[in-house]
């Protein structure tokens, strides 16, 4: 799987936006590591792809083992949805080629992701709205919504995936989170 995205390589701020390639033997010890860590489905391949940094450290890419992280909620989306979190762009990037969303709201919070990234989103039914999701007040019912704000997997997301679930509860028919199951796991164990 993987999300083609027509970026531009640039920095603002604490953030960046830039190409990175994956050696065949790079995609070996990535696909080692992810079978130990029992995640027999999640792999990189060798390629080129796109990568999103805040102070030198990884917060996404689109490598087909983040794809595969979002890909029940890209597949399943249609109609008005709300997206939390723009990162690169790829889930937009997927819905818009998918072709059976009516309106798509991305609520980010940072002025320098939306600069980087925003400009490749310019079309007449995505809607990038800069604010934090925790603030976000919707005027509108949506049919989808992914929250994707975080990071890393880890338990500590959890409470705030609760929460975003609930606020939103009366605005959206169908709210997912990124890793939703894997951060509930850590946060009961």
């Amino acid at each position: 799987m993987k999300i083609d995205l027509n970026l531009t390589p640039g920095k603002s701020g604490d953030w960046e936006v830039k190409q990175f390639t994956v050696s065949e033997e790079d995609a070996r010890w990535s696909a080692l590591r992810e079978a130990i860590n029992g995640h027999w489905q999640r792999r990189v391949t060798a390629g080129t792809y796109w990568m999103l940094t805040e102070r030198g450290s990884l917060y996404m890419s689109n490598t087909p083992a983040e794809v595969s992280d979002h890909w029940h909620f890209i597949r399943e989306a249609h109609g008005k949805v709300l997206i939390a979190g723009l990162g690169l762009g790829m889930v937009v990037q997927a819905l818009l080629d998918k072709n059976a969303c009516e309106r798509i709201v991305v609520v980010e919070k940072s002025d320098d992701v939306i600069r980087l990234v925003g400009p490749a989103y310019n079309y007449p039914n995505v809607e990038i709205v800069h604010s934090n999701i925790f603030d976000y007040k919707p005027t509108e019912h949506f049919d989808y919504a992914w929250f994707d704000i975080w990071p890393d997997i880890s338990g500590d997301q959890y409470p705030e995936m609760k929460r975003l679930h609930r606020k939103f509860a009366r605005s959206v028919t169908v709210k997912d989170s990124w890793c939703r199951k894997e951060c509930k796991r850590l946060y009961n164990s």
